[in-house]
C-alpha cells in the first residue's frame, strides 16, 4: 500500500535492517505492551539513528554526513521505559557509538551496545527475544529479558524490502503475548528491584531516507487489543501536503483489513511543551466501522512527541461496542530543528556508559 510518501506492509522478513544509501536515513524497531492487570506498560525502541539526538539533528553533522560517501555516521540508541499507573517508573534512554551498532540484512536482528533483539522460532510459536542492558540516572542500571510471541502478524509475508524515498511502516505483529522480567541494580551491582511482566504487545518497524523535521508535519498513531479483534490507526501528513492520510486497520479471525477513514477531533489542548493535540478522536470508515479514542492520560511527553494511555471503543458492523485501554501517540517533529533545545534534550539521554541526568 502506498499513499503519497507513506508506504505500508506487514512482513517479518521485511523487518530486517535496511542498509542506508543517504546520510539523513533513519530506522527503528518499536515494541510496546500493556500488562494483564492494566497497571503496567512497557515501550522499547531500537534506533539506528536516534531521531531525537542533538548530534544526529545538528546541521554540522548532517553536512559532514553528505560528504562522507557510503560510510554515513550513525547515532544508535536504545529507549526503554517502564510505566506504572500511568507514570514512568524506570526510563533508560542511551545513545551509543556507531561502532556499537550491528544488524542483520537477511533477518530481523539487531545489537546496540549489549542490548539485542532477534527473531526466534520454537515448537510453541515464533516471536522476538529481547535483552536490554541500559543505564539509569544516579549510577543505576537496568537488565531486562522479554519474549514477544507473535499471535497476529506477518500478513504480507512475501513483501519485498522497499527503499524508495518515502516513510515505510511495517506492521510486523499487531498482537503478541509478552512475558519477561526487569532487574534494577544500584551502582555497586546490587539488585534493588525485580519486576515480572505478562501482557499483550505490539511490534512495528519504520525507516526513511529523509530527515524527519523536513518531511513530517504531523503523525498520530495508536493500537488497542480487544477479545475478538485488534485495531490500529494512523493519521500521517507531510510538509506541503494539503490533506493527511488516515487509515484504520482491523485484525479479526486472522485477517487484516485496511479501511480509509474520516477523522474528527474534539477538545483541543496543549501539553506543557506547547504541542497541540485533541483529547477525543473519532475514526469512521465508509463501511460503518467506528473507532473512538479518549486520550485520558499523558504518560510521556517532550517538545516533539506525546504518548497516552487512552480509552478506546471499537464498533464493528455488528453494532456491538468493544472497550479497552490502548497506547496512542502524537509526533510533531518541527522543534527538532531548534538547536537551543539541545541542552534540555541531552539531559534525558545517557552517553559514554552513563545514565541520563534526568529521569
Amino acid at each position: 500500500m502506498t499513499t503519497n510518501k507513506f508506504t505500508f506492509t506487514s512482513s517479518i522478513a521485511a523487518a530486517s535492517w535496511q542498509r542506508k544509501t543517504k546520510p539523513d536515513a533513519f530506522e527503528w524497531w518499536y515494541f510496546d505492551a500493556l500488562s494483564d492487570n492494566g497497571r503496567d506498560a512497557i515501550v522499547i525502541i531500537f534506533l539506528e539513528n536516534f531521531i531525537f539526538s542533538p548530534r544526529y539533528n545538528s546541521r554540522k553533522t548532517r553536512r559532514e554526513n553528505k560528504n562522507a560517501g557510503a560510510d554515513f555516521s550513525k547515532f544508535p540508541a536504545i529507549a526503554f521505559i517502564y510505566y506504572r499507573d500511568g507514570k514512568p517508573l524506570y526510563r533508560s534512554i542511551n545513545e551509543y557509538l556507531k561502532e556499537e551498532f550491528s544488524a542483520d540484512e537477511d533477518a530481523p536482528a539487531c545489537r546496540i551496545g549489549e542490548s539485542t533483539f532477534r527473531m526466534e522460532s520454537a515448537p510453541y510459536g515464533s516471536g522476538f527475544l529481547l535483552f536490554i542492558d541500559g543505564k539509569l540516572p544516579r549510577g543505576k542500571s537496568i537488565k531486562a529479558n522479554f519474549e514477544w510471541l507473535s499471535i497476529e502478524g506477518d500478513f504480507l509475508p512475501d513483501a519485498k524490502k522497499n527503499l524508495a524515498e518515502a516513510h515505510h511502516w511495517n506492521l510486523v505483529s499487531s498482537r503478541s503475548d509478552v512475558t519477561g522480567s526487569i532487574k534494577i541494580e544500584d551502582k555497586r551491582g546490587k539488585n534493588i528491584d525485580t519486576v515480572n511482566f505478562r501482557g499483550t504487545g505490539y511490534h512495528d518497524h519504520n525507516h526513511d531516507t529523509r530527515w524527519l523535521p523536513k518531511t513530517v508535519k504531523d503523525w498520530q498513531w495508536g493500537r488497542a487489543h480487544f477479545n475478538d479483534s485488534s485495531a490500529i490507526f494512523y493519521r500521517y501528513q507531510e510538509i506541503g501536503e494539503s490533506n493527511a492520510t488516515t487509515k484504520l486497520f482491523i485484525v479479526r479471525d486472522g485477517e487484516l483489513r485496511a479501511h480509509d477513514a474520516k477523522y474528527e477531533e474534539q477538545n483541543m489542548t496543549r501539553n506543557v511543551f506547547g504541542i497541540k493535540y485533541p483529547k477525543r478522536i473519532r475514526f469512521q470508515s465508509e463501511d460503518n466501522i467506528s473507532l473512538r479514542v479518549k486520550q485520558t492520560k499523558v504518560i510521556d511527553q517532550s517538545f516533539f512527541y506525546l504518548r497516552f494511555l487512552s480509552e478506546i471503543t471499537l464498533t464493528l458492523r455488528d453494532g456491538k461496542p468493544r472497550k479497552t485501554i490502548g497506547i496512542t501517540e502524537t509526533l510533531n517533529p518541527k522543534a527538532l530543528k531548534y538547536r537551543f533545545l539541545d541542552w534540555l534534550v541531552n539531559m534525558r539521554i545517557g552517553r559514554s556508559g552513563k545514565g541520563a541526568f534526568l529521569k
